[in-house]
Parts: structure tokens; sequence; C-alpha cells
């Protein structure tokens, strides 16, 4: 046995060394190696957490965000006023139209999902949609009631349709010779009543008939039916729509060669699709949005930009693939508006015809529209991972191909107008643009920048945290290791500074 005045050999000493220097390593190991697997895994381990918070299943976390969306909804209506209606009349085929728009009347819109069925098996969802419009508490200011303007009467110019060229006595003496009246202009959307609407109010459809106005109509009614898929990677995917407004509807997933989505409903993963169709029950028809870039916003998270365009779909190279129609600057609703309508009689644009060719802007012969990217592009902003569209700006605008009569002024009045008796000249007429902004809430977007954080940095994080770990265990390891070695030698009556450094 060795005793405390008999110094410790060199070999001793190092073969301690040698053992703490392998227990060492096999600590570095037994962290570093599940560190290593778990950043291996770490992405895949975070989008399974995803993929179980929007699981679309009845009584899941994702059904409940889905039943109950975390989005804020204000849309805001540009009406365009008339400011030249007299030269427009009396020389339709030339005059330039001027238009001005009004203030952004902003509205809240509520949209709620009610009357949800499940299938036996889960794998669709049944339901409808009901919207509330009411003025925002900040954004409308209470002056705009009092606005007015020179707004084209839409209800008469739709009744036009149904005559010749040349109009009828008949039709003046229903209509009136005013094709563009001096109106409230909030009036244009909350509802208002007119001679010629009394008189065709029989014929009306859906639920609120007692006045006309853009939100009037389908305001506080359960407008569209959905049934759509539930599977994760497809939930969203229309199977059957139905309106209470026009006629409209399908019930076959193969309506369209494509898939399209309900636009309240997405997909995860979205780096392999480069572009989706979301159908607008409004317009009857689904919008292509193509992905455009990437973008860092909100604090940190990768947001992919998709932008909205309006393609032609009986004018696709393959009718199966949607990304072989041409684009166009203005698309024909009219069936959807009214299925009595002739076809190119109401156009869906971009606001201000944004991105339309310099030949589209001839041809209209329109002055006062300004289009900016910032302002009038439709734009969606979506969290990759999950799909959930953080930001949207759905920015449309409703025109008509409008006949105008040539009329002619009074010798005595300037503005009393009689018809001067020859054909109508169409012109396209802007009537109003929509401007509608989606956000998600705060809470969403802390927890989505968490995600992204640890997307981003996880990684790093771990094997920092690894590396840090194993420095501060050796370097315990080693003081433990010092500290012991100089007990001894002050126990052997050693002098510890003589002593090299272990």
């Amino acid at each position: 046995m060795q005793t405390k005045d008999k110094p410790i050999s060199n070999t001793q000493r190092n073969k301690k060394a040698t053992k703490r220097i392998i227990v060492e390593v096999v600590i570095a190991f037994i962290i570093l190696i599940p560190a290593i697997v778990l950043c291996i895994y770490w992405k895949r381990l975070i989008i399974n957490r995803i993929f179980k918070t929007i699981l679309l299943k009845p009584n899941t976390e994702g059904y409940d965000a889905w039943l109950h969306p975390p989005t804020t909804i204000t849309r805001g209506y540009h009406l365009f006023n008339i400011t030249n209606p007299i030269e427009i009349v009396t020389n339709p085929t030339s005059t330039t139209v001027h238009v001005k728009e009004t203030p952004s009347y902003s509205y809240s819109l509520s949209s709620t999902k009610q009357d949800v069925q499940w299938s036996t098996d889960n794998k669709s969802i049944s339901y409808s949609i009901h919207r509330l419009f009411t003025r925002h508490p900040t954004q409308f200011n209470p002056s705009f009631v009092n606005d007015t303007g020179v707004f084209l009467d839409l209800v008469r110019a739709i009744f036009r349709t149904q005559f010749q060229a040349k109009a009828s006595q008949a039709f003046y003496a229903l209509a009136g010779m005013e094709t563009f009246p001096h109106r409230n202009a909030v009036e244009q959307l909350e509802g208002f009543t007119s001679d010629l609407f009394k008189s065709i109010q029989d014929k009306m459809t859906g639920p609120n008939t007692a006045k006309s106005g853009f939100i009037y109509r389908y305001n506080g009614s359960r407008s569209y039916n959905y049934t759509i898929k539930s599977g994760l990677m497809e939930k969203g995917q229309v199977l059957a729509f139905a309106s209470e407004h026009i006629p409209f509807s399908f019930s076959s997933p193969d309506y369209y060669g494509f898939p399209i989505y309900d636009g309240l409903t997405f997909v995860p993963m979205l780096f392999d699709k480069p572009s989706l169709n979301i159908f607008q029950p409004d317009f009857c028809r689904p919008l292509n949005v193509k992905f455009n870039k990437v973008l860092s916003m909100f604090g940190g998270i990768e947001v992919h930009e998709y932008v909205i365009k309006l393609v032609d779909l009986n004018q696709c190279n393959d009718v199966n693939d949607i990304n072989t129609c041409p684009e166009l600057d203005k698309l024909d609703i009219s069936q959807c508006i009214s299925a009595s309508l002739p076809d190119n009689t109401i156009f869906l644009s971009k606001a201000h015809f944004y991105g339309s060719s310099n030949e589209t802007i001839e041809q209209m012969n329109i002055q006062g529209f300004t289009p900016t990217r910032d302002k009038h592009e439709a734009l969606i902003y979506f969290e990759p991972y999950s799909g959930t569209p953080l930001r949207a700006h759905h920015r449309v605008q409703l025109n008509i191909d409008a006949i105008i009569d040539p009329m002619k002024t009074s010798n005595f009045e300037s503005e009393q107008l009689t018809p001067a008796g020859r054909k109508g000249i169409k012109r396209m007429i802007p009537l109003v643009w929509i401007d509608q902004e989606v956000n998600v809430n705060d809470e969403t977007i802390r927890i989505l920048r968490m995600v992204h954080f640890a997307l981003r940095y996880g990684q790093i994080i771990i094997i920092t945290l690894a590396v840090v770990l194993i420095i501060i265990i050796i370097v315990v390891m080693e003081v433990i290791a010092r500290r012991k070695a100089k007990n001894q030698r002050i126990e052997r009556g050693g002098n510890p500074k003589s002593d090299p450094f272990l």
C-alpha cells in the first residue's frame, strides 16, 4: 500500500489522466450523439407538431381554429364618382369618362361557418357561410353618411340590356332619362330604392330584396354553401358549391379540371405549390394565386407572397392545368350577377385596372385611374408550413360595359336631357373597387414567430448547448481532479507549487 510520504509516480498520474480523458470523451459522445440525432430530426418534429395542430378532425385544435379563425376582416368600398356625366351622355362615343373615387367606406366583416356537417367517414365537411357587415368602429367616419356623388344607376344599366341597341319609349317610361343620377354614396352600398327598382323587385332573387345595394343584398344572410375535403394535405378542396343569390352551383369534384379551395381552408407545406386556385363565391369562379417571392415579415416569419391572377378558364391549353390559361385584364362575370344578363356585361378587374395593357386602358378611355402596387395589387401572404394566410389584400373592381343612349340637352336648360334617337353606345364604366384586408391576431403571429425561430436557429442552439454542456462537464471534472491532487500533496507534506498542472 502506498503511504502518504511516498510520491505518486508519473505512470500512475498518467493512468489517472487517461482514465479521466476516456470518461470525458464518453460523456461528450453521450451528449453529442443525441444532440446530433435531434438536429437531424428537428425540422421533422416541428412540422409534425404543426400538422397535429392544424389537423381538421372533429374535436381537435385544428377544427376549433377552422370554425373560429383568429382573423379580423375589414372591407373598404371605393365608389367611382362620375364627374362629367352630361358630356358622356351627349357624346358617348368619344368623350373621356372622368372618374374620381370616393373615400374608402370601411366595414367590419364577420364571416362565420354554420350548419357544419361531417361525412360519416370524416373525410369531408359541409357548411354554410353567414356574413354580417357593420360599419367599422374607427375607420368609418360618421360624416360619410352625407356624402353624395354621381354614380351609374346599376339597376337601370342592367335593365337596359333587355332592349335593342336603340331604346324604345317604353324603356324611358320605366327607367327615366338619367343614366348617371346624383345620389347618396353610402346608400349605394347599404341599400336604396327607386321607381325602376320597385317595378322589377318581384324578379329579384336571394334573401334581401327590399332594396338595391352592394352590401345590402347579402348582408346578414346565409349566402353560400360548401362541401370540402378535410384530409390534411387536401383540406379545403371544394367538392360542391351552391349560392342563395344566383343559380350557379356544382356538386362534382371534377367540375374543374384542377383542385380549387374554398378560400377559408388552406393546405400546409406550400413549398411545392407554385399556384393555388381559390374559389370566389361573389363572382362564381376560381381566381388563381401564384407564388411571387419569399419575404421576412412580422418580426422574423418567412412568408410566401402570392399574387392574384385573373385567368380565362375557357382558353386553357390544358384544361387540367390552370397555369396554361391566359391571364386577362378583365373577366366576364355577368352570369354570376344575373342569369338574364347578356355575356360580356359585368366584368371583374384588378383595382384601377392595375397591370392592364396599354391597349385596354386606351380602349376604355377613362381618366382617373392611378394604379400602384401598394394600393391596388391583390396579394396574399402565407406562412408556408401551416398554410396560414397571415395577411391578405383582396383587391378587385367591378365594371359594367353599359349601353349609353345618346342624349341631347334642352335649349333652355343644359341639364334637361331628352333622347337623341340614335343607337346606344357601349362604354366601360367602373362601379366600385373593393379592398378587403384580412389579418390574423397577435397571438397566432407570436406562435408562428416562435416556430420560425425554432426552425431557423433550433439546430444551432441544440449543438451549441450540447458543446457548452460538454465543456462545463470537462472543466468541472478537471477542476475536481486538480483539487483532489492538490489535497493529496498537502496531506503528504509536499509543495503544491512544485507539482505540474494536471
